[in-house]
């Protein structure tokens, strides 16, 4: 039995439920969720293990676990649950980065169910996983091998998994393609198999969905998309003639993952919703100086040809270009910069057979390189998913004496960081982990000072300007509902709260040196809370755990309010606001200007809470919140933000 199959049988069906019971989730749900996240879990390490630094710290977090026995046995541990969700929180940003939300999404969008039980089955599928690697000799000097071999693995349902007689079908190697896509570069289909497939996805009814939201009549919309398509990859061809562009479009393609699924079919459901369609148009709006050049000659251009103007044109590409971006990105895993660079200049050849009878006037678009010199501007992905990692930095030299654990709320260390976690830092709590799970016997030192307990601040106001988050304490559990943050700092200083990367909207430190920042009704599970200086420099964290809500939206009587972002700030994307309520909950309008874009219902959950989760593009964006059903009202509240990227 290799380690493919190793892998499939360790999760295969009671696993899989034990570890959906764990969460709250089904039997089914969870087989589902882990037969489509593991493999992407697989390729994300072996991104990671392609560059010297990813395989130190791909082999230190395996060295740092316990070598777990059976998924039963670890869960019948005691605490075994919370500590192993512990461990998968610390290593998923630390080793994979903003990738992990994405394939979060990714998998919820395929499987179903909600995005934070299938969150927390990856979450706590990873440290296993890594263990496992770890039981079957993954060492310095095979890590490159070992972990090139498994991106594109390919499993089937694990509940119809036999483990005494499993038979997998192994796609691991150099392609990396995922179970279902089209063969390309060194495969039979090659670049005309990826035309057909995006051809596919983008015709019929998502073509049409596009083609409206970019302002295209009924009539137009289809044929519109379907002429854009080979301009948009026209000038995908043009940024990837050199190996540097091809590397930079490697970068883009991983930012968007979200807006397909696991084989690089089209979010079908992120179609049909219109605040999420503007959402990608602003994101999309980011890249196209850099792809287009001059974009409002090109869009006019554009528009002109489809029958359109200029304006829906513009809107089409900046639609189109995420999308395109993201189903490339899907079928072109573990291409190097050369290699994509040779599968876009073979697309190029073949771009005029995309274009629809009666448009074959946009042939003098195809071809030319339009695009100035300057860089493209890249946008980071959509909701829920921050941006994709880089190659990160060689990390300062580790003390030869290990750091005392940091303080449970101040993290002041400039050490290189994943994920907002400095890399000795989320190391001590997983051998504390290790040490939970017998895997020592030792009692870890005596510190200078000790951790209180979850009942009691961490800190008191300081005067002196020193910067602390005083309460919740470090893994506290939360009732069900939104709290308040606290916290000390330099009086006068304005700070940035986050909410697992969302940010929550800015705060001063008062002239007292003491501040605090209501959160909105978090959902139930892991939640870590970071603040940053003026400066955009993480000053601390702290990590909590929230209950789930046990009310009937039905029964809430509070009052409205917006409890988090305000109108006039200047804000982060992505980035969330809300409140609490009554009555069925509220609608969110959001208007660039006086153009709306999209619009959100947002019924409470059992604590009373809503909230909103944006991010829109930079620039003026204007919110505004009305009851459900209420549409004609004034609204309750308007804020207007000023939206960094």
């Amino acid at each position: 039995m290799n380690i493919t199959d190793l892998i499939q049988s360790y999760f295969s069906g009671d696993s899989a439920a034990r570890l959906g019971q764990a969460v709250g989730v089904d039997a089914g749900l969870a087989q589902k969720a882990l037969s489509v996240g593991l493999p992407m879990h697989l390729s994300a390490l072996a991104d990671h293990a392609s560059q010297l630094e990813g395989q130190k710290q791909l082999l230190e977090a395996i060295s740092s676990l316990p070598n777990f026995g059976s998924v039963t046995e670890v869960l019948s541990a005691s605490d075994g649950a919370s500590n192993l969700q512990r461990a998968g929180e610390l290593l998923a940003p630390a080793l994979l980065g903003g990738k992990f939300d994405s394939i979060v999404i990714a998998v919820t969008a395929q499987v179903g169910g909600s995005v934070g039980g299938v969150q927390k089955i990856l979450q706590m599928s990873l440290p296993l996983v890594l263990s496992l690697l770890g039981r079957q000799g993954l060492n310095a000097g095979n890590i490159g091998s070992m972990m090139s071999g498994l991106r594109g693995l390919s499993m089937p349902d694990l509940g119809s998994v036999n483990v005494g007689n499993v038979n997998l079908n192994n796609m691991g190697g150099a392609a990396g393609l995922a179970a279902g896509a089209p063969a390309l570069a060194g495969g039979a289909g090659g670049a005309p198999a990826l035309l057909d497939f995006l051809k596919d996805q983008l015709s019929g009814a998502n073509a049409e969905k596009i083609g409206a939201a970019a302002g295209f009549n009924a009539n137009a919309a289809g044929r519109a998309v379907q002429g854009a398509l080979p301009v948009v990859l026209n000038a995908l061809v043009n940024k990837g003639k050199t190996e540097a562009g091809a590397n930079d479009l490697l970068k883009m393609v991983g930012q968007f993952g979200g807006l397909t699924n696991h084989s690089g079919h089209l979010n079908e459901s992120l179609l049909s919703d219109q605040a999420e369609l503007a959402r990608v148009e602003g994101q999309g709006r980011g890249l196209l100086g850099g792809l287009f050049g001059n974009v409002d000659e090109m869009a006019g251009r554009l528009g002109t040809a489809l029958g359109g103007s200029g304006s829906n044109a513009s809107r089409l590409l900046a639609l189109l270009t995420p999308l395109v971006l993201s189903m490339l990105g899907k079928h072109t895993t573990g291409m190097n910069g050369s290699a994509l660079s040779g599968l876009l200049g073979s697309l190029g050849e073949n771009l005029s057979s995309l274009l629809p009878a009666g448009l074959g006037g946009l042939d003098a678009l195809l071809g030319a390189d339009t695009a100035t010199a300057a860089p493209v501007t890249e946008r980071v992905v959509a909701a829920a998913t921050p941006a994709a990692p880089v190659a990160p930095a060689t990390p300062a030299p580790r003390p030869t004496t290990p750091p005392p654990p940091p303080s449970s709320t101040v993290s002041t260390t400039t050490t290189e960081r994943r994920g907002g976690i400095p890399w000795w830092m989320w190391l001590i709590p997983l051998l504390l982990i290790a040490l939970l799970f017998g895997l020592c016997n030792r009692k870890p030192a005596d510190t200078a000072t000790t951790t209180p307990p979850a009942s009691q601040s961490t800190t008191t106001p300081a005067s002196d300007g020193t910067f602390a988050i005083t309460d919740p304490a470090a893994n506290a559990e939360l009732a069900a509902g939104g709290f308040e943050l606290k916290g000390t700092g330099k009086a006068g200083d304005e700070l940035e709260v986050f909410q697992d990367g969302t940010s929550l909207g800015k705060v001063t430190v008062g002239s007292d040196g003491t501040w605090s920042k209501n959160v909105p009704s978090p959902a139930a599970g892991a939640h870590t809370y970071s603040v940053k200086g003026p400066d955009g420099t993480e000053l601390g964290n702290v990590a909590t755990t929230v209950a789930a809500a046990t009310g009937n939206a039905a029964d809430c009587t509070k009052d409205y309010a917006l409890t988090s972002i305000t109108d006039g700030q200047t804000v982060t994307e992505p980035f969330l606001f809300g409140g609490e309520g009554k009555g069925k909950g509220y609608t969110v309008t959001v208007k660039r200007g006086d153009r709306t874009i999209g619009t959100k219902d947002l019924p409470l959950d059992g604590a009373c809470g809503w909230n909103y989760q944006s991010k829109p593009g930079k620039g003026q964006i204007t919110y505004e919140v009305r009851p459900i059903g209420d549409g004609g009202s004034a609204p309750l509240s308007t804020i207007n933000l000023t939206v960094n990227q």
